[in-house]
This record gives C-alpha cells, sequence and structure tokens, in this order.
C-alpha cells in the first residue's frame, strides 16, 4: 500500500502569487498603458497634419492663417463656457447614475448655449471682426457655432469614456478627428481661395467622432442611461455647483488668456502676424498635444481614483508625472530653439521664416506650459478652482499689458512675440509650484497619521 501524503499546495500558492504579481504590476504600468493608448491612437494622424503642413503653407497665406486665428479665438473663448464646465464632473461621481445625469446636462447645456452663441454672433459679428482688424472673416462667423456644437458634444462623451476608462475608443476618434482636419483644407483649398477650407477643416475636425463615442456608451451603459431624468440632472447639478459657480469663470478667464494672444497680434499688427504666429503655434502643439492631451486626461482618471482611494499618495504621483512631462519635451524645445527659423524657410516656404523664428522665442514658454497644462485638472480633482482661478486672472493681466505694452512702445511684432513668450514662463512656473502645493497639502491632510490623529482630536472633544 502506498503511503499517503499530505497535500501541499505549493503550484496552487505559487501559481497563485504569480497571478498576484501579475495583476500587481499591470495596475502599476497603468497609467503609462493608457496614456500610450491614446498618444498611439493619434500619433499617426497628428503625423499627417505635420506632413500636410508643407501643402497648406503653399494652398494659404499668412493672413488666411490670420483669419483661421482669429476664428478658433473666438471659438476658444466661447467653448469654455458652453457646458458651464459640467463635462469635468462627470468623471467624479462613483456612482454612474449620478454621472449619466451630468452627461445629459451638459449635452442640453451645449444645445441652449449654442443657439445663443448664434443669436450673439448675427448681432456683434460684424464689431467683433473689426475689433479684431480681420474684416475678411465676418462672412464666415456664422461657422462658429457648429464648430461649437460639434467640439461641446465630442467633450461630453468623451469625459464619459475616461469614466470608463475606454481609452481605445477615444484614440481611435482622435485619429478621425486629426485626419479630417488636416485633410480636408487640402481638398477644400485646391479648390476655394481664401480661408473657406481651413474654416471647414476646423468644423470638421470637431464633429468626427462624436457619433462613434456615442454609439458605443449606449450599446455598453444603455441600463445606467436610461435612469436618466429632470429630477436626477437637476439633483447632479447642484451637487456639483461648483463647476459653473467657479471653474466655469476660471475657464472663461483661461481661455481668454489662451486666445487673447492671437486676437490682440491680429488688433494690433495684423493678420499676417497673426497668421505666421498660429502656424508656428499650431505646428509646434501638435506633438505637444498629442502627449500633453493624453497624459492629462489618463492623469484625471487616476489623480480621481486617487483622491478617492489613496489621497496621501497623489502628491507623489504628480511629482513622478511631471518630471516625465520635462523630459519628454526638453529635446524637442532643445532643437526647434537652435533651428527653428531655417527649417520653417526651408520646409514651408520663405514667408514663412518669420513663424519659424516666432516658434524658437516661444519654445521654453511652450516646455514650461507643456508641463503645467497637462496637468492642470488636478486643481479641479482636490477641488481647489479658486486658486485656479487667480492664477487665470494673473495670466489674463500679463497677456494684456505684454502685448499692449510692447504694441504702445512701438516694438514690432517679434518684439512683442518675445515680450510674450517672457510673462509666459513666469507664469506657468508659477502655475506648477501652486499645483504641487496643492497636491502636497492634500496628500497631508489625508495621510493616515493625520488621520488619525483628527480622529483621536475629535474623540478627545
Amino acid at each position: 500500500m502506498l503511503p499517503v501524503y499530505p497535500k501541499v499546495n505549493i503550484v496552487p500558492n505559487a501559481l497563485a502569487n504569480s497571478f498576484n504579481k501579475l495583476k500587481r504590476a499591470i495596475a502599476a504600468r497603468g497609467f503609462a498603458y493608457n496614456v500610450g493608448v491614446l498618444a498611439g491612437g493619434t500619433a499617426l494622424a497628428q503625423g499627417i497634419g505635420v506632413l500636410t503642413a508643407p501643402i497648406l503653407s503653399r494652398l494659404y497665406t499668412p493672413e488666411d492663417f490670420g483669419l483661421l486665428g482669429v476664428y478658433v479665438s473666438i471659438f476658444g473663448i466661447l467653448l469654455a463656457v458652453n457646458s458651464l464646465r459640467y463635462e469635468y464632473a462627470i468623471t467624479l461621481p462613483k456612482a454612474d447614475d449620478e454621472a449619466a445625469n451630468l452627461l445629459a446636462l451638459t449635452l442640453l447645456l451645449v444645445v441652449i448655449t449654442t443657439v445663443l452663441f448664434e443669436i450673439a454672433l448675427w448681432l456683434l459679428g460684424e464689431p467683433l471682426a473689426a475689433w479684431a482688424n480681420a474684416p475678411a472673416l465676418r462672412p464666415y462667423l456664422w461657422l462658429l457655432p457648429l464648430s461649437l456644437l460639434g467640439a461641446g458634444f465630442y467633450q461630453a462623451f468623451n469625459y464619459w469614456a475616461i469614466r470608463k476608462q475606454a481609452f481605445g475608443s477615444i484614440a481611435r476618434t482622435r485619429f478621425t478627428q486629426s485626419f479630417a482636419g488636416a485633410v480636408g483644407p487640402i481638398f477644400i483649398g485646391l479648390a476655394a481661395a481664401g480661408p473657406v477650407g481651413l474654416l471647414i477643416g476646423h468644423i470638421l475636425s470637431q464633429f468626427v467622432g462624436s457619433g462613434g463615442l456615442a454609439r458605443q456608451a449606449w450599446q455598453r451603459d444603455q441600463a445606467v442611461l436610461r435612469q436618466i431624468s429632470p429630477g436626477g440632472m437637476w439633483r447632479a447639478a447642484r451637487a456639483h455647483y461648483r463647476f459653473p459657480v467657479i471653474s466655469s469663470w476660471s475657464a472663461i478667464v483661461n481661455a481668454v488668456g489662451l486666445n487673447a494672444p492671437r486676437l490682440l497680434l491680429s488688433s494690433l499688427y495684423g493678420t499676417d502676424v497673426a497668421g505666421w504666429f498660429l502656424f508656428g503655434q499650431r505646428l509646434i502643439s501638435l506633438p505637444l498635444t498629442l502627449v500633453g492631451s493624453s497624459v492629462g486626461q489618463v492623469f484625471l482618471g487616476a489623480a480621481s481614483r486617487l483622491a478617492n482611494e489613496n489621497p496621501a499618495g497623489l502628491e507623489a504621483f504628480y511629482l513622478k508625472t511631471a518630471r516625465r512631462l520635462f523630459l519628454v519635451g526638453l529635446l524637442p524645445t532643445a532643437l526647434l530653439m537652435l533651428a527653428g527659423g531655417p527649417f520653417f524657410a526651408w520646409v514651408f516656404g520663405a514667408e514663412w521664416e518669420t513663424a519659424g523664428l516666432y516658434t524658437q522665442i516661444m519654445a521654453p514658454a511652450f516646455l514650461v506650459q507643456f508641463v503645467s497644462s497637462s496637468l492642470s485638472l488636478i486643481m479641479m480633482v482636490i477641488q481647489r478652482q479658486g486658486a485656479q482661478l487667480v492664477w487665470d486672472i494673473l495670466r489674463l493681466a500679463l497677456v494684456i499689458l505684454a502685448l499692449w505694452g510692447a504694441s504702445a512702445l512701438g516694438m514690432d511684432g517679434t518684439a512683442a512675440v518675445a515680450l510674450y513668450a517672457g510673462s509666459m514662463v513666469l507664469t506657468y512656473l508659477l502655475l506648477f509650484g501652486m499645483q504641487w502645493q496643492a497636491a502636497r497639502r492634500f496628500s497631508l491632510q489625508n495621510h493616515p497619521v493625520a488621520q488619525t490623529q483628527k480622529v483621536t482630536a475629535n474623540g478627545e472633544e
């Protein structure tokens, strides 16, 4: 008779341990993986944007790009308030039904504000175009609400997809958006002169992708989306009132600060200077936006989870992400500073050399902005919108002071851009410091030791 040995679960335990280690490794790589999915999904399309730039520079003049710059600037300012920032709240609730009502609320606000903006542009379009020194844009201003409607719908479904960690779907829509925005203006530009091709390309890039994200949301989350109700939307709106009350004002000031340079350059120096500025800014922002927006959206989801589950680790996560962003942006910034002007003249034509010079001047500001802006959503995660608003006001004041001051002193467009670049370096360094300190304070306040001391103090009271 064979001896009976006791059961030893060495193999199952080993497998279990290996499986747990694998899960921890995947979780640890989750942030980088999700960033890679988003960045990879748009890399090809952004590459198409870069490759088609030499064609666009020969189909359209600096003045055409200047008109696009004014159009995009007005669009950017209005987009900041077309949903009262409720789209950012979609990722925050623990319950899906509350988030679904926020999604519906966001879509409703987009429709309402689009109608109001159409009326306002019909009444004020002519004086607005005259102030921006871009009267040729007046016949096209009616297109702006179309861009706003497409962008508002996309933002709403985009943040729902972020909540559901559907980064692959977001990457696919980014590809189609970038492709439409890059290729559309070429075909239109071959058939029609003027800025119309650039403007319609902008509209196409805003609309493409919304339908796919909406269809996927309905197929995957139909049960929870059926729970949307007027009462639920009202309760969600009240629960997240800080977004329209505080964040929307911050968003307006932020959007004006970001878009005022193009408007002021056009108004003070002409659409050709604004066109050179926009062309260089747009081309350099393609790779920076590719990484920065991808990091920012994944960072929002990861930081929101940390704030709920492990708030003490938020500061370390913020600094780790900031270091990686700085290293990613350092090399292209250095290359841009060394060879921006001659490179632009060689690739895009002699009339675009000034655009390259502008990018050389702006390169350090691009790097600091790339790091700070990519992580700016941390202020919403930890509910520090008030501090963000203060910074937005300061940045706007410095933008106006730099460009108006340059004009008043008789400086040319190049000197004005240089003065603006210096002000941006200072303000974005300040923003980084504010974000770091806010994350540090949040982590310290929610550290297990601090929580224990707080409970003990309350118990003694």
